[in-house]
């Protein structure tokens, strides 16, 4: 018997579709067997809203419009590639973090105004336009790069440099030889000495050139090389650097010559100077024979006479042959470059030396980093704190007049400098940078920050200061560089500017403050001489961002302007040139 036909069906709804599944159960298959199909039907109108799970692939192909907003929350992950063009519009406020990389190309237009602060690395390349005024401050790297076009005109520093550039390379040990008793023969030649006076002395000319010229260049060690060539006997007959010619035929067979010869030694102390000498005499010989024996130096020779010395060449066809003779040279080393002084660190290690057996890394380094040619400089840089018996100097703690050296007593009461003879042993060891001819001295150098008690504490009543003026910013007025009472206030600090009258301080450093020159215990005499030397032009104030009047007195004065300061005419002309992207520029208001 037949069963009925057994149908499930299942239906489900996502946007825009409506699936279904009917699964028709079959009998008398076994249940084992199961029939599946599936089918899928388009809903007649979209859903009212979309699903809350997202589908698992996104669509094929985007949509032809983007959507009116904005998501709410930017996605996860950024897109691999940037958009094809950037947006019409700039953000309203940048970010709170700059780009990790600059852009590739520079904006189109500039900034109005100026970073806050100057970047932590120099830029790679100069601008193209230098700036109208100096910077403040120095960089602390140089530029890699050079400027494309030099200055107009030469800069002019304001005092020379405290530190000198890196020290001279050391020369290096080098010795000077004189080779005697080469020969030269020239075979059945006869000379024009009758038509030619001098013709000895060009011909000494004409050989110097062309055998230094021949050999120098064949020199492979560095630091050889042939300086100079003279004539010393020609056919017996000896004669002086100038050749006297009177008594000598024409008909040469013989020169005898010297040659000069330089050459570094490849030991510091030149224990090598004769084995490198016979090496070099080998190779003159070697090279001087070949030289001498062929065609081209004959020819060399005439060619050198007849360009050089006006010799006609019809008259130098006596000259038939040059060849080597059989002399034997000898050498003399006449001079040796001194020896420098280096730290002995692998010997005693108490002091420096100059025995030329420092090491091959001293050597090639400058001078003044571990060779020096004076003894105390040694020292100084190497044994600082075994100074005395380094340099061998006695009372090195005594000063030119006899009397004991100042020095900071960090080991007692540590407020002032003391003379008592008892310093520690380092200071006596290098006086120079420890210790001090004068108690101010001492003081200035060690307790700039206390000097008044310094000074005071050693009772030395006879220290002044310069009885200038310098503006006290505590109090803003100005004191007196001197010890006292008021309107002394102290000596003044190193970096304290000082100035002639308590006028000029005032109208220079404090010319904000009212009745400055009456507050600092002085009277208002000096304001007009202070404006005889004023200008009258205009300069620029950047804590303010407007331009101050070259003179004293009240806004838009603002006192005497600086040596460095860039002078205008008018103050629009100041505006212009040094705040032209600040539009409310005007004169200085107070």
């Amino acid at each position: 018997m037949k069963r009925p036909l057994n149908v499930l069906s299942v239906f489900c709804s996502v946007p825009s579709q409506s699936c279904g599944i009917q699964m028709f159960l079959l009998s008398p298959i076994p249940s084992s067997c199961l029939f599946l199909q599936a089918y899928v039907e388009s809903t007649p109108e979209p859903t009212s809203k979309p699903t809350d799970v997202p589908s698992e692939k996104p669509s094929l192909e985007p949509s032809l419009e983007p959507s009116l907003k904005p998501s709410a929350a930017p996605s996860d992950e950024p897109s691999l590639k940037p958009s094809a063009e950037p947006s019409l519009l700039p953000s309203l406020a940048p970010s709170d973090a700059p780009s990790l990389k600059p852009s590739a190309e520079p904006s189109l237009e500039p900034s109005l105004k100026p970073s806050a602060s100057p970047s932590d690395v120099p830029s790679l390349q100069p601008t193209d336009v230098p700036s109208l005024t100096p910077s403040a401050q120095p960089s602390d790297a140089p530029s890699d790069l050079p400027s494309v076009s030099p200055s107009m005109a030469p800069s002019v520093s304001a005092a020379p440099s405290s530190t000198p550039s890196a020290p001279p390379t050391r020369p290096e040990p080098q010795i000077e030889i004189d080779f005697t008793g080469f020969c030269l023969n020239f075979v059945n030649s006869t000379l024009p000495v009758a038509t030619y006076t001098n013709f000895y002395t060009f011909l000494g000319d004409a050989m110097e050139t062309e055998i230094i010229n021949y050999l120098n260049p064949k020199l492979t060690t560095p630091g050889q090389r042939i300086l100079s060539l003279a004539i010393t006997e020609i056919d017996g007959n000896a004669v002086g650097r100038r050749l006297e010619e009177r008594q000598l035929a024409d008909r040469l067979t013989e020169v005898k010559y010297d040659l000069t010869f330089e050459q570094f030694c490849t030991r510091g102390n030149c224990d090598d100077a004769t084995q490198l000498t016979q090496a070099a005499l080998d190779f003159l010989i070697t090279n001087v024979a070949t030289l001498v024996n062929s065609t081209a130096f004959l020819e060399a020779l005439k060619n050198d006479l007849v360009t050089n010395h006006n010799i006609d060449l019809a008259d130098l066809n006596g000259m038939e042959k040059t060849q080597s003779g059989g002399c034997t040279p000898t050498f003399v080393v006449n001079s040796i470059f001194p020896m420098m002084y280096y730290p002995d660190w692998a010997g005693a290690n108490k002091g420096c030396i100059a025995d030329g057996k420092e090491d091959e890394y001293m050597r090639l380094n400058p001078e003044g980093y571990y060779l020096f040619d004076k003894l105390v400089d040694c020292c100084s840089r190497h044994y600082s704190w075994n100074y005395n018996e380094c340099a061998g100097i006695d009372n090195a703690a005594l000063g030119p007049d006899g009397e004991a050296l100042y020095y900071p007593d960090w080991e007692g009461e540590n407020k002032s400098c003391k003379n008592d003879g008892g310093q520690p042993e380092y200071m006596s060891n290098n006086p120079t940078a420890w210790m001090f001819e004068t108690l101010e001295a001492c003081c200035t150098a060690r307790y700039s920050w206390n000097m008044n008690d310094c000074v005071g504490a050693a009772g030395a009543t006879t220290v002044t200061g310069s009885n200038k003026w310098y503006p006290n910013w505590e109090d803003f007025v100005c004191v007196q560089d001197c010890v006292g009472d008021s309107p002394c206030g102290g000596l003044a600090e190193s970096w304290d500017p000082l100035y002639d009258t308590v006028n000029t301080c005032c109208d220079t450093k404090l010319n904000w403050v009212t009745e400055c020159v009456t507050k600092s215990g002085g009277t208002s005499t000096g304001a007009t001489a202070a404006a005889a030397t004023t200008s009258g032009k205009w300069y620029v104030d950047y804590d303010t961002d407007t331009c101050k009047q070259d003179c004293v007195g009240s806004a838009p004065c603002g006192g005497a302007a600086e040596s460095w300061e860039v002078l205008y005419d008018t103050v629009s002309a100041c505006c212009q040139g040094k705040l032209w992207w600040v539009e409310s520029c005007g004169p200085y208001a107070g």
